[in-house]
């Protein structure tokens, strides 16, 4: 019996972890800066992808001694906000392309982020410099 628990858990657990990775697989939808905050409810909480200049950099740590950056992405005079972990190999005024998850407004601690992208890998994001 106790085997038998063992081998459903081990298979809800995989189960679980396979559904996790093909969420994260899907290709993200390519947009604009000026589409998105046109409609924020059409991309809230999906994997987008976005190309721009980046603006007010800024490379931090947090209290808890964890690294981050957050950026404006400007592209037409518009701008959407920009976080993810780590201290990202980029620049003021560098051209990149940013993949994320697009937050309308999300909620952290008592701070609330409105149109943000979550571009840190954990989530399938990435930040680079477009060539």
């Amino acid at each position: 019996m106790r085997t038998i628990l063992v081998l459903l858990t081990a298979a809800l657990v995989w189960a679980g972890t396979t559904a996790q990775q093909k969420k994260s697989e899907q290709p993200p939808i390519k947009t604009t800066v000026a589409a998105i905050l046109k409609e924020p409810d059409k991309f809230h909480r999906k994997r987008v992808q976005v190309e721009g200049k980046v603006d007010d950099l800024k490379k931090k740590t947090s209290r808890a001694g964890n690294d981050y950056t957050t950026f404006k992405l400007e592209s037409d005079d518009k701008h959407l906000n920009v976080f993810s972990y780590g201290h990202l190999n980029i620049e003021e005024d560098d051209t990149v392309i940013v993949v994320g998850v697009f937050y309308k407004e999300k909620r952290v601690g008592r701070s609330v982020f409105k149109n943000e992208i979550d571009a840190s890998p954990k989530v399938g994001g990435s930040v680079r410099r477009k060539n």
